[in-house]
């Protein structure tokens, strides 16, 4: 216990930058390993994060060099998300540090579970740090699980970063994950990250630089469904001012100005109403007309398209995860889902998507889809198996127990559940010991 709290105690000196604490915890724990080794061995058991990951957190300078000129740590060491030192300078802003690191062998290629140190820089607006990254050489377009920095940038409503990557010839219209380009993650809400005028302001800046306003999705959507969707009146009338079509049809063949007004926003209705061919199935072509029919019908969605099309987009992500690409087949399987919400099938395809969250290291992910997967099928030996998984990833052994011992129950005779099981109990055994 008292070297426990010794250790947490060098790690918070660290932290805030008190290397007189810090040098004096490591002597303590010192029984002859030497300073280095000691300092390198403290852990912070929910991050992962080392010593000089936080001193690198904080901007800590006489800390991080004695770490990396007396100590000689790694500069490239890695906490539980694969992150290093430099990583979480640029997503903290600490310039200083991220010189620093550079200066001494940090390698700004070396991304975690995010991205990059220029991700990290571009979707917390850190100016500075994304422009001393690219002066390095770094490639501007560097992918990750969340596509090019650029993906970030407009995914988080980052303007100014995005003008400083567009500058550097960032590709407007790189496409990851099947379908996303820096302009539909500009348009696309995520939670109440970034604001309406910031995200007028993204859109206009990748339309200046070369954006394709006609893009098709996988889905037959264009970038005005997706504004009208989203019921975005600015951003719809942005696009059609730099010749973005509104003529243009989902899959099921849906205008934009229909789901506009199912969407209930008069104010987009308004804007495409001029530049729509007219409807046949439309009786009374006017704003009011229009709005007053989708409210009465709601929007036309052939269900025979519909299960044509979750088909074709099963068949798909299957494909997509034997080629390991984990993050499309995951999208696939949200999309086949999103077409019919009530189907029976979605359990299967939740099961599928926990297992793709798995794959890329994202446990709460996938214990969130196995989780729901076990409401819908209480007594699905495989909804227990996915949730028990998604424990192991997250080192919560206990409750992976319990849930592998559930899927044992509903099926005594499957092997690979008793295995599951047996290797959870190892595990939580030897982690208790330690």
């Amino acid at each position: 216990m008292e070297k426990q709290q010794s250790e947490q105690m060098l790690l918070r000196a660290a932290f805030d930058g008190n290397l007189r604490l810090l040098k004096k915890m490591a002597r303590r724990l010192d029984s002859g390993q030497g300073a280095a080794a000691v300092v390198d061995a403290a852990v912070d058991g929910g991050s992962g994060n080392r010593v000089l990951h936080l001193a690198a957190m904080e901007g800590k300078m006489d800390v991080c060099r004695y770490l990396v000129e007396d100590l000689h740590l790694d500069v490239n060491q890695t906490n539980d998300r694969g992150e290093t030192p430099l990583f979480l300078s640029a997503y903290f802003g600490r310039a200083a540090a991220a010189r620093y690191l550079l200066a001494h062998g940090a390698d700004p290629k070396l991304g975690g579970n995010t991205g990059s140190p220029l991700h990290a820089a571009a979707v917390k607006g850190q100016q500075e740090i994304v422009e001393l990254l690219l002066s390095r050489g770094i490639d501007v377009d560097l992918p990750s699980p969340f596509g090019s920095p650029l993906h970030v940038a407009a995914t988080h409503g980052q303007d100014v970063t995005m003008r400083i990557l567009l500058e550097h010839h960032a590709d407007p219209n790189k496409v990851y994950n099947l379908d996303d380009t820096p302009l539909s993650m500009a348009v696309l809400p995520v939670e109440i990250i970034s604001s309406s005028s910031s995200k007028s302001k993204c859109v206009k800046l990748l339309i200046k630089a070369g954006a394709d306003v006609n893009f098709i999705d996988s889905n037959g959507s264009s970038y005005v469904m997706l504004a009208a969707h989203c019921g975005l009146a600015d951003i719809v009338k942005c696009l059609l001012e730099a010749g973005a079509n509104p003529n243009i049809p989902d899959g099921f063949g849906r205008t934009p100005i229909e789901v506009a007004a199912f969407q209930g926003s008069r104010e987009t209705v308004e804007i495409l109403f001029p530049v729509t061919s007219p409807i046949p199935t439309l009786p009374d072509w006017s704003v009011d007309g229009i709005i007053s029919h989708v409210k009465a019908f709601g929007l036309k969605q052939d269900k025979h398209l519909c299960q044509k099309k979750r088909a074709e987009l099963k068949l798909q992500a299957a494909e997509a995860f034997k080629r390991k690409e984990y993050m499309i087949a995951g999208e696939l399987y949200t999309t086949a889902m999103d077409l019919d919400p009530s189907s029976d099938d979605n359990a299967t395809l939740l099961a599928n998507r926990s297992l793709c969250m798995l794959r890329m290291g994202s446990g709460n992910m996938a214990l969130k889809d196995a989780s729901v997967c076990r409401m819908l099928r209480p007594d699905w030996p495989k909804a227990c198996y996915r949730q028990g998984a998604a424990f192991m990833c997250l080192k919560d052994y206990e409750k992976a127990c319990d849930a592998f011992a559930d899927g044992l129950k509903l099926n005594p005779k499957d092997v690979e559940i008793e295995k599951a099981l047996r290797e959870a109990f190892e595990v939580m055994n030897a982690s208790r010991c330690a």
